[in-house]
């Protein structure tokens, strides 16, 4: 009767440490999933080999939070080329066309803006100004401004600043004079601005550099 005690009792024990040991198993399998769902998997070029990396690190390595990031960066800022003038209104594009002062059809190497005289005239990018002509004869007057990259413009038919200079810089926007009289090869058009420009000495278009729907 003993013997049969003993074995019972062994048998309910072994009993309660498979138990135990399936609550164990059951509780490791549990922590490896939260572990694996709360791990995120890089997949960028950064990472071939798929390796997992914690959330915490995953924000050091974007900076931080990316929403304050994009809220940081600027919404407004100027870039490309400014329209010279106020007023953006094209009388004669870069094109052959016929040039009533000289009464002769000839390549318009530049375009034309309406304007009059006294009309503020800008810069249309950073530049050096390379050429100030005040004594034309013909009123063929004018300033030249050197860019980056072979880029020149070339602003005709104006009166430049007081104390513009070659040598001096000048920023995208700022004011290097006003659009003259009417004189020089198109004084029969009238007041207005010729513009010109130039990449690596060859003339270009200045339609191609400038976004005539927006002043």
């Amino acid at each position: 009767m003993k013997e049969e005690n003993r074995k019972n009792k062994k048998k309910i024990l072994l009993t309660y440490l498979i138990l135990a040991a399936c609550l164990l198993v059951i509780a490791a399998i549990t922590v490896t999933v939260i572990f694996t769902v709360d791990r995120k998997p890089d997949l960028s070029i950064d990472n071939p080999n798929n390796v997992v990396k914690p959330d915490d690190e995953d924000d050091k390595n974007n900076g931080g939070n990316n929403n304050e990031d994009e809220d940081n960066k600027p919404t407004d800022v100027e870039t490309g080329y400014k329209i010279p003038v106020e007023n953006a209104i094209v009388t004669t594009k870069y094109e052959f066309a016929h040039n009533e002062t000289l009464g002769q059809y000839r390549v318009h190497q530049g375009i034309d803006f309406e304007g009059k005289a006294g009309d503020s005239v800008c810069a249309v990018l950073d530049g050096t100004i390379t050429e100030v002509v005040t004594d034309s004869t013909i009123g063929e007057n004018y300033v030249t401004i050197s860019h980056a990259n072979g880029v020149t413009s070339t602003y005709k038919y104006i009166t430049a600043k007081d104390g513009l200079k070659a040598g001096n810089t000048v920023k995208r926007g700022e004011n290097i004079g006003t659009i003259a009289a009417a004189g020089g090869y198109e004084m029969k058009q009238g007041e207005h601005l010729h513009f010109e420009m130039s990449v690596n000495g060859k003339s270009a278009d200045p339609e191609t550099y400038l976004d005539l729907v927006e002043k």
